[in-house]
């Protein structure tokens, strides 16, 4: 396992990456990977949808930004056993040891190598990946300068006709259910849907785009206080390099 390190000293960065820190240990403390009751219960349909667009090919490398204890690249990997290799990158050291874990478990340990960082800091390298996914994880860089640095570099790193599926939430706000008020989201970033779709218009001008979409959704997270009602608007992106 590899571990990068931010320099940051941002106070407000560091307790959004604390509450984030223990919302996401709390749910892989209580429930095991593919496990009903929780968001780690199934790889996401979007991913798996993707499937078909591989199966001809030798020669898979993957990049899973914020993949957690894997809850979409240990199907990958189970899915083409053969063909695919996998980084899967996380800021949390806890989400990379229980990756790890869930490999052996999974007979995927020869496929997948986890690393430990901030995803801004790790070392996309150009034209190296034919499928780089980010599912609810590009919210939490640092910066909306370094997440449209992190755009960047995704789209330099995908090889001609590889792909990318990102999943990312906007116009993101938390209410308190116990005192029934609003608090501060605990995102770094928190974009307004339009400026977001904008935004990826721009970075992947020229890719064939196989689907864009954006849909309202609700549900309940733990914070150290308490439950809080997460609300967004979860913006979807999948598309091919064709250059």
């Amino acid at each position: 396992m590899d571990k990068f390190i931010s320099h940051g000293n941002n106070v407000n960065l560091r307790q959004i990456r604390e509450a984030e820190r223990f919302s996401h240990i709390e749910v892989y403390k209580s429930r095991e990977l593919f496990s009903e009751g929780s968001w780690l219960q199934k790889p996401v349909r979007t991913i798996t949808d993707l499937y078909p667009c591989f199966e001809t090919c030798r020669d898979i490398r993957m990049l899973d930004l914020g993949c957690g204890v894997g809850r979409n690249c240990i199907p990958f990997a189970m899915r083409f056993p053969e063909t695919c290799k996998i980084e899967g990158v996380d800021i949390l050291e806890t989400a990379i040891t229980m990756l790890h874990e869930n490999c052996v478990k999974y007979g995927v340990e020869k496929n997948i190598t986890g690393h430990i960082a901030p995803l801004e800091y790790y070392p996309i390298r150009k034209n190296s990946y034919d499928f780089i996914i980010a599912v609810s994880a590009l919210e939490h860089v640092e910066s909306e300068t370094a997440f449209t640095d992190i755009l960047w570099k995704i789209g330099n790193g995908i090889s001609k006709n590889g792909m990318v599926c990102l999943i990312i939430n906007s116009d993101i706000t938390e209410i308190d259910l116990e005192k029934g008020c609003q608090v501060t989201p605990q995102f770094e970033v928190n974009m307004k849907t339009e400026t977001l779709i904008e935004l990826i218009n721009a970075v992947f001008c020229g890719w064939k785009t196989e689907k864009l979409t954006e849909k309202q959704q609700s549900y309940e997270i733990p914070r150290a206080f308490g439950t809080v009602q997460l609300n967004t608007c979860v913006v979807t992106y999948v598309g091919r390099r064709m250059d």
